[in-house]
Formats: structure tokens, sequence, C-alpha cells
């Protein structure tokens, strides 16, 4: 259909009659999340972004530890796989150090009937303060079951501490479910730790099971002959934890806020007082498309499987966000891919309000029968968000929708109807 602006004649209108009785169905599909996959992914993704600001992290008996975060990232997404990797440098004390850093790959087979198997390899380094520093290796899979707008998913895996010489493999069982409900998502799980402990024998309560390593030792006889004395050094202790934790996420035009909590389930050992509960929150607001102020804090569990303590935390700061990926480098996909929702709903009399939600693009324009085929931009709420109300009186209607001046599409999720000049236009129905 190529870039064009023209008036159509309004023969035109006359098209649709025969499809006065269609619905305008307006399709959100359910982001690309870590717990809340997309149903349809079909475009790809490059995201980067850097976090800079202050946090303080502190823990029982500890002095707190202030120090200015810089944390740089990158995050590419298509049907098939996520790839993503950070990294954080702290300056605190007059040193810099290496903070949080994380590598992660995931793998999709193709949705069918609902279904899709997942699979993630990842590698992080956990860093509350210089004493407080772990290594992890883990691998999994799971099941997930979905539709637009909910989902439930079952998985298991292994996971490898690699500075926590106290503890062995960790066995991970887990599920969840997660649902949208209008700007808010949703999402609950349930997440098993199998692991065993090396501990002395002195910090094992009598009521744990404990079985008592013995380790020998050569001593020397009176006659002057060699002995061996075998004597407990340890406790091998098999440990369980579950824990529950919820969250929502919230959006709405500028403002992104996340709250999650939390409750862990384990005998006293594993799972200490200051553990048993946990709570934190983070709200984003979009000052422009790619520039966003960052704060949150809360509290953490301990994490037993790695050594690291409970600790508090806060963080104020900025994040420079969201470039998409240069045309050229990787190949254009259709302007269809990009659109992940399309939703037009009533916002007054004779007053429609559309909602896009189109990552990596500069403009996004409609136009249709309701604006005598002029174009009409919409006006950016957020990274990816856009929005126009737009006058639009009751009856059958004919809408285009055009991204970064391509051509000229109809958006998804509506019936649709040929236009007269080898293209495709929605067809929406407004009662």
């Amino acid at each position: 259909m190529g870039d064009r602006t023209f008036r159509r004649p309004k023969t035109d209108k006359r098209m649709t009659v025969a499809k006065q009785h269609a619905t305008a169905i307006a399709v959100s599909l359910a982001m690309l999340t870590t717990g809340e996959h997309a149903v349809a992914q079909n475009a790809s993704e490059l995201e980067l972004r850097l976090d800079a600001g202050s946090t303080v992290s502190s823990r029982s008996r500890a002095v707190p530890m202030r120090a200015m975060a810089f944390t740089p990232s990158v995050r590419y997404a298509d049907s098939r796989m996520t790839l993503s990797g950070s990294g954080s440098a702290w300056l605190g004390a007059d040193r810099w150090l290496l903070g949080n850093s994380e590598a992660t790959i995931e793998a999709y087979t193709p949705l069918l009937h609902g279904v899709r198997a997942e699979v993630r390899a990842n590698a992080n380094r956990r860093f509350l303060d210089p004493a407080n520093q772990s290594d992890q290796l883990d691998a999994g899979g799971r099941l997930h079951f979905m539709r637009q707008r909910a989902g439930i998913w079952l998985g298991s895996g292994v996971a490898r501490p690699l500075r926590a010489t106290t503890v062995s493999n960790v066995n991970v069982s887990s599920g969840g479910v997660w649902t949208r409900l209008g700007p808010a998502t949703l999402r609950g799980s349930v997440t098993s730790f199998f692991f065993t402990k090396l501990s002395s024998p002195d910090t094992i309560q009598g009521s744990v099971p404990c079985a008592t390593l013995a380790t020998s030792t050569p001593t020397t006889a009176i006659d002057g002959l060699s002995s061996i004395q075998s004597t407990a050094s340890g406790c091998r202790h098999q440990s369980r934890l579950t824990d529950f934790e919820a969250s929502v996420k919230w959006e709405h035009r500028l403002m992104e806020l996340t709250v999650r909590g939390g409750q862990r389930m384990g005998d006293s050992f594993d799972a200490t007082p200051e553990s048993r509960q946990w709570a934190s929150a983070q709200a984003a607001v979009w000052i422009s498309s790619q520039l966003a102020a960052v704060a949150g804090g809360g509290r953490e569990p301990a994490q037993p499987t790695r050594g690291l303590p409970a600790r508090s935390f806060g963080s104020l700061g900025l994040m420079l966000a969201y470039w998409p990926i240069p045309r050229g480098v990787v190949p254009v996909e259709t302007p269809l891919s990009q659109v992940q929702a399309f939703e037009l709903r009533a916002a007054g009399t004779e007053v429609q309000r559309i909602t896009a939600r189109i990552g990596g693009v500069e403009s996004v324009e409609i136009m249709g029968d309701f604006s005598e085929w002029t174009p009409m931009p919409l006006i950016r709420r957020g990274r990816d968000m856009w929005e126009l109300l737009i006058p639009m009186t009751p009856g059958v209607h004919q809408i285009n929708l055009r991204i970064d001046r391509g051509q000229w599409i109809a958006p998804p999720g509506m019936p649709t109807a040929k236009d007269g000049f080898n293209g495709e236009v929605g067809v929406l129905v407004i009662k």
C-alpha cells in the first residue's frame, strides 16, 4: 500500500455494509516477563539499560554499606529465545567493587495448544558487601500452559553454589500462576529448595536429624607405633525450604509500580526468624521515553543455599532504557509483529481512547473514515505506550495503522476488509 496520505473516496465506506454485524475485538497480548511469557512474541527486541544511583544495604549486627551503583544491562528476545546480561560496579569507601552480575539464556518451543516447553541456564553473582558474596550456576526447565491473559507453569532444576562450601547441589522445584487484570499483572509462585548442608555439631539443635561425619587422624601410641583415631567433625543435615511469593506489577501511562512479598516455610535451623516474611516495592516514573526516575526498598530473606544473610535495602536513582534494534542489524520485522497490544475503549459520549503498546519505534499513526482518511499521530505515554482520544460516532468504521511512516496495516485482532487498493483495513463496530 506504500506511504500514502491521500483522502479516500466516500464510496469506500460501502465496502463494509456486508459486515455490519462484525464485532471489533481488541486483543491485548501478555507481555514477555520473567513469569508471564508472551503468547505471541514474533518481533525481535533489543533493550539496553543503564541504572545509576545511590544504594544502601544493611544486615543484623553489621554496619550498613552505602555506595554509588552503576548497572549496565542488555536483553535480546525473539520468538524462540532470550539472551540477557548485566553487571554492576559499586563505588564505596573510595574504591570500586564488582557488584551483582548475571548472564542468562532461555529457549522456548513453539506454542502448541497453549503449551510451551522452556529451558533456562544462568550464571550469576550476588554481592551484599565485601564479606558476603556468592557465585552460582543453575539450569532448569518448565512447562507453561497459557492463554492471552493468564497462565500456569510447573518447573524443576538444579543450582550449584560456587562459594558456599557447606552446601552441595540444590534441587529446585517450582510452580506458579499469573494473570493480567487491566493494567496490572498478578503473579504467585511456590518454590521448594532441597539440599544437603554441612555444619559443625554444636550448631545443630538436638531435634534436627543429623548424620555425623567422622574424620580420621593419626596418633602415636606409647610403643611408638602409629594408629588411626576417628573423631566427629561435622554434621550433614538434609534441608528443605519452601517459599511462597506473590507480586503485583501495575503500569499506568508514565508510572510502573511493582510490589512483592513472601513467606518461608521450613525448620528453624534453615528458616531463621528474620527470613520468615519479606516484602519490597519499586516505582519507576518515566520522565521521557528513555529516562525514568527509580526508587525502591524493602526486606530480602536469607539465602542459606548460598550462605547469604537476610538484609534490608533501599535505592534511588535514574534509569536510561530502551534503544530499538538499528534497522539493518537484524532482519526488519513486519509492522504487525511489532504491535504487542492494541485496544480501543469508550472514553465518553462519542469519544474513543486508542491505546497501543509498540516498543522501539519513533512514530505511530492511525487514520480512517472517522478522520476523513487524514493521518492522526498517537501520543507517546511512556517507553512503549501510545495513546490518542478520537471522536467516533456509533456504527461501523474502518481504521488503519502506520508505524514509523511505513506501510498502512489493519490493527491486530480486528476483522479486516479489502480496501480497493490491494490492501486491508480494520473493521470495528462502535455500539
